[in-house]
């Protein structure tokens, strides 16, 4: 079978065959690093578990094995913390009439309610009256918005909220007694704070307590909540050849665990382990497998430094945070290649996705099609997109991403180690190698600037400002991370760093906050950017195109 290898690029004979002795054992680790990591003891290794701690541990002692050096913070290891803003503490309590309600399986207070608060109050569902907590149905609000297009049932919560304050209650009290979508507790949510609580009964579970509009109800509740924090961490070794210059190899370990986040593809309420054999314990098996190889055949062209970064599925947390605090000199850094998704090449097409083309003039004297072969491969010359290289791209330093494609397994219980393509994962191997051997790419080499790719969301709108969220700020607003060439955001002058807090009329609290805005404007629109460079504030004008 010819591999990508040879697609890729043409070495000498004595080159291949000094890698075609590894072809069966190499095979054999994979399958081996692979099936651990994807484990269901892993439980998904959702960034923060300890299913994840578990792979990083694994990682961590294959690297030792090796003989890297360790080059974290803490040993291997690059502790981080991902900020998911706050949640509900077991403190919060709710009872009525001598029964007590559970937090989050009967009520739960809406994200934007103060962060703690105690009240007593005798009310009845009809009356609202000052001093004591108001009863709004949600389907009033539904009623109100239907005809409006960009209307927003939190806003309407969120408006009713400030009028019941100004009026003299204490609470809002929701309950739906309609077929319209229920609030969600949005633990990310940094919008404004609510002056009074706004607690949320689930439809099912209301008239379970409050069963007579007129009858007054004696309760108490109280709320609080505090900071959602998980830890997590990079792996990080090194191979020190007293070289000027280090290549970065990298891959995300981390996945979806149950799908707790919200990033699951599978449809249904069931809680299903996210193995993510493909995604990504293909590249983080990769990553240790050429650690081995570059180490045991004393490859010096370059250092080199090995990366298995977590939090990718987050927003390439890991990946932020190690360009942010690296523990190498960026400035010496020559190239990143980064693996994701490596496992699944067709053995039908043998196509595989070549990202990050463009960054470098050099890939294109690398990066060459054996056209006397049946192995196909797709160029993307932007140097940005959903994993872990877009980091490193934006501080300037060329990248090459290996992909073999979105598959049905992905983002689903089924990616599982058994559908793994070992020997095609191989071959992409040996591409990376022959790219690290190759002179061409000794030294230090030129970086260019690309298209800026969208990282994608889920919610719709067909304008673009053309900035680059930065998913890793945990502050009030967006971070601009990068801005792309010819859109409305460069040519008005916004520039990485910039934190937006309001387009148009719409206040922006987070990266959910503005794609909702987005959504609401179309193009030929012309609008209002207002944000945050350091201590000042400045509006822009922008028309989206």
């Amino acid at each position: 079978m010819r591999s990508i290898f040879f697609l890729f690029f043409i070495p000498s004979l004595a080159f291949a065959q000094k890698w075609k002795k590894y072809d069966k054992e190499a095979e054999g680790k994979l399958k081996a690093h692979i099936s651990f990591l994807a484990d269901d003891k892993l439980e998904g290794r959702r960034a923060g578990s300890a299913g994840e701690q578990t792979a990083a541990t694994y990682i961590a002692n294959t690297f030792s094995q090796i003989g890297l050096i360790a080059k974290g913070t803490e040993n291997f290891f690059q502790p981080f913390t991902i900020d998911e803003g706050r949640k509900i503490k077991n403190t919060t309590f709710f009872e009525v009439g001598g029964k007590a309600l559970k937090p989050g399986v009967d009520f739960f207070p809406l994200s934007y309610s103060p962060d703690s608060k105690t009240i007593e109050a005798a009310a009845s569902i009809a009356v609202s009256e000052r001093g004591v907590p108001w009863f709004i149905d949600l389907q009033e609000g539904y009623e109100e918005i239907k005809n409006n297009p960009h209307a927003d049932i939190d806003e309407w919560i969120k408006t009713k909220a400030k009028y019941a304050s100004s009026k003299g209650a204490t609470a809002i009290l929701l309950y739906h007694s309609g077929v319209g979508e229920e609030p969600v507790y949005n633990g990310k949510d940094k919008s404004e704070k609510a002056t009074i609580p706004v607690i949320y009964f689930k439809r099912e579970n209301f008239s379970k307590y409050f069963t007579d509009r007129e009858t007054t109800y004696d309760y108490t509740f109280r709320i609080e909540t505090e900071p959602n924090l998980r830890q997590s961490k990079n792996v990080v070794g090194f191979i020190d050849n007293n070289a000027p210059t280090t290549i970065v190899i990298g891959a995300h370990f981390d996945h979806l665990g149950f799908g707790e986040d919200g990033n699951s593809m599978l449809r249904t309420s069931e809680r299903l382990i996210h193995n993510g054999a493909d995604d990504n314990a293909s590249g983080t098996a990769g990553l240790m497998l050429l650690a081995e190889l570059i180490k045991k055949e004393k490859i010096k062209s370059h250092n080199f430094l090995f990366i298995a970064f977590s939090a990718e599925e987050l927003g390439l947390m890991g990946s932020k945070y190690f360009v942010e605090n690296p523990t190498v000199d960026l400035s010496k850094i020559s190239y990143m290649i980064n693996m994701d998704m490596i496992g699944r090449l067709n053995d039908s097409t043998k196509s595989i996705t070549v990202g990050g083309f463009g960054t470098s003039p050099v890939w294109a004297s690398v990066v060459k099609s054996d056209k006397k072969t049946a192995i196909s491969f797709k160029i993307d010359s932007s140097g940005t997109g959903p994993s872990d290289h877009t980091s490193f791209y934006r501080k300037d330093i060329p990248v090459l991403f290996f992909f073999t494609g979105i598959h049905g397994d992905y983002h689903k219980p089924s990616d599982d180690w058994d559908k793994i393509n070992y020997k095609g994962e191989w071959n992409i191997l040996k591409f990376a190698l022959s790219i690290i051997t190759n002179p061409a790419t000794s030294g230090t080499i030129p970086f260019l600037k690309t298209r800026e790719q969208a990282t994608g969301t889920s919610t719709r709108f067909s304008v673009s400002m053309g900035i680059m969220p930065d998913y890793t700020f945990s502050g009030y607003g967006v971070r601009v991370d990068g801005v792309s060439e010819g859109k409305p955001a460069q040519a008005v002058g916004i520039k990485a760093g910039d934190i937006v807090t309001e387009l148009g009329e719409n206040k922006i609290s987070s990266v959910d906050t503005y794609m909702k805005a987005l959504s609401k404007f179309k193009k030929g629109d012309s609008t209002t950017v207002k944000l945050k460079r350091g201590n000042e504030v400045l509006t822009f004008n922008i028309t989206f195109k």
